[in-house]
């Protein structure tokens, strides 16, 4: 998801978010019925049998088909069907008696890796189907794309009338790359279609009722899909969790509070605590200085440096930095590389000041090839879970931008994200001034009301939230329990990652495990408390192992089984 907070104590509601100055009524004000259970599903679908295969390695034991679902759900003989790619994995004896889907966030993130990443759980592998689908717009689905869109090579904190109206015109012009890219899909790539698309899947494998667990955006899929589908829900876990009971602009607005409290309250205390082998300052001040200081300087000079005998180039610049700042905090076991990177930057800007290109080059070509072939990894990983408005334009960002920006309203026109840059950058710089980098404040939406989830009627809802998730704010977590019926919080005090389930806290684990095995939830909310972020390694550690999916966090070991099931389906 892309960098934002709950205005805390900065006198933001939802209320005055869709009645500003300058924003216009627009057709994102307008109401329609976004699915109609009144009209069942067409035979056709119902009908079809997928072609089941085997996708990756054996030992992942993980079957993979395409599903045929209608382009739009409200019209469902209009033709132009879209492939949804579902992968699934089945106890390794005996039948399951039960499903349980997956969504690893995004929103539009790939979900082929939930399937084996949720049969590795060994409290899941007895029982249960494990499924996971890249939802439509991404990954192996028929997908979407903003290809040539401009993007923000600007510095969001220059406050220079024609530096905000280069982001303004960026902004703008989005939709309109995305919708000659897409094909006229674009409209249709929402969450109220996506639920449709996922109750299909549930239909087609046989189970009456589906269990869930989904993180950081895939919470607000989940919230949605209990509200349109109630007959059909199990036990589900939310996980890092957006507020689906407000608007997508109440959860962005949230983060750059809690991207600066993760930096400032988790890393940067923890670097100064072990500077002996860091060496980015003595105190959590220094730290930050010595984040600011070298922002300033790549700003000055951005360093194009030359990897891999010149296979490779990467620039970095001030917008470099603050994305490795910024993806790094959404898990602890990636301080000790944003450390080192930190560090590495800092002396390659010195030596460009003092030597100039040439001996920042000649700095990089002094490393070895392992922490070159890292630094290139590092520097092209995406995000994991909640993303960045506008900040790719591959099919899973495409996919997040059309679905934060068509499923609910969003003042129109740069007036109101001038307002959120300024009023949040001075207090929260790493990502508050990035308000402007918004393509939603000037989407044409389509015609879409959802309703708002409220909880009632459903079996208990389990929601894990760690206090100093960056991505998705704390105050997110506690708001929509608070409006969510039937809700259970699980606290994790102590802790900062982005998707805890899966090895983050094995409290938080041991809960999630017995209500997904046995349906017992907390009698009321609970707090687990965190097991603290380690001290760093002698060696520096590498990114994930080559499979991409034996370690790391749970996000990032999803991701690495996604890619390791991908690609088998045509």
């Amino acid at each position: 998801m892309k960098y934002l907070t709950l205005a805390v104590g900065l006198g933001i509601s939802a209320a005055a978010v869709l009645v500003v100055p300058g924003s216009g009524a627009s057709a994102s004000m307008q109401s329609s019925t976004a699915v109609d259970r009144s009209h069942p599903v067409a035979t056709k679908y119902l009908k079809q049998r997928p072609t089941w295969i085997p996708c990756g390695d054996p030992e992942l034991r993980t079957y993979c088909a395409k599903v045929t679902v209608p382009r739009d759900w409200a019209n469902q003989y209009a033709g132009n069907d879209l492939q949804i790619a579902v992968s699934k994995v089945a106890p390794a004896k005996g039948k399951p008696t039960r499903v349980v889907f997956g969504n690893p966030g995004g929103p539009g993130g790939a979900g082929l890796g939930m399937a084996p990443y949720l049969a590795s759980q060994a409290a899941l592998a007895k029982d249960f189907l494990t499924v996971g689908f890249d939802p439509r717009g991404t990954g192996s689905s028929t997908d979407v794309s903003c290809d040539g869109s401009p993007g923000y090579s600007m510095d969001a904190r220059d406050r220079d009338p024609a530096n905000r109206d280069l982001i303004a015109e960026a902004s703008a012009m989005t939709q309109a790359y995305c919708k000659q890219q897409s094909h006229g899909l674009l409209p249709y790539v929402t969450t109220a279609q996506t639920v449709q698309d996922m109750d299909l899947i549930r239909q087609l494998l046989g189970f009456d009722k589906m269990d869930y667990l989904g993180y950081s955006g895939g919470t607000w899929l989940g919230a949605y899909y209990q509200t349109y589908f109630p007959r059909h829900v199990g036990r589900f876990v939310l996980d890092s969790n957006t507020d689906f009971t407000k608007t997508w602009l109440d959860t962005f607005v949230s983060q750059p509070q809690a991207f600066e409290r993760r930096f400032r309250e988790d890393f940067a205390p923890w670097a100064a605590k072990y500077d002996d082998q860091l060496h980015l300052g003595t105190s959590p001040g220094a730290v930050i200085r010595t984040y600011e200081r070298l922002r300033r300087a790549l700003k000055e000079q951005p360093a194009v440096e030359e990897f891999m005998e010149a296979s490779v180039q990467i620039t970095y610049d001030q917008n470099t930095l603050d994305q490795m700042v910024a993806g790094d905090m959404y898990s602890k076991l990636d301080f000790q590389s944003l450390a080192a990177d930190l560090a590495f930057l800092r002396d390659l800007s010195a030596a460009q000041a003092k030597g100039g290109p040439q001996a920042a080059q000649r700095h990089v070509d002094a490393l070895p090839v392992a922490r070159q072939r890292q630094l290139v990894q590092r520097a092209n990983r995406t995000p994991i879970g909640m993303r960045l408005l506008g900040a790719e334009d591959d099919s899973e960002n495409a996919t997040f931008t059309a679905i934060t920006c068509n499923d609910t309203p969003w003042p129109q026109g740069r007036e109101y994200g001038e307002q959120l840059a300024a009023r949040l950058g001075p207090h929260f710089p790493l990502v508050g001034w990035t308000m402007t980098e918004n393509p939603c404040f000037y989407w044409d939406r389509p015609n879409l009301t959802m309703p708002t989830p409220t909880g009632n009627g459903l079996p208990t809802t389990l929601m894990v939230q760690s206090v100093h998730d960056p991505a998705t704010n704390y105050a997110l977590a506690a708001s929509a329990h608070g409006r969510y019926a039937g809700s259970r919080l699980v606290t994790v005090t102590g802790e900062g990652d982005h998707g805890v389930y899966g090895g983050v806290n094995k409290c938080a684990d041991r809960i999630v495990n017995t209500f997904l095995t046995t349906g017992k939830a907390p009698a009321v909310d609970v707090s687990c408390a965190g097991q603290g972020i380690p001290a760093p390694q002698k060696v520096a550690p590498g990114l994930d192992d080559p499979s991409g999916y034996a370690k790391g966090a749970p996000l990032r070991r999803i991701a690495g089984f996604t890619k390791a099931i991908s690609g088998y389906l045509h």
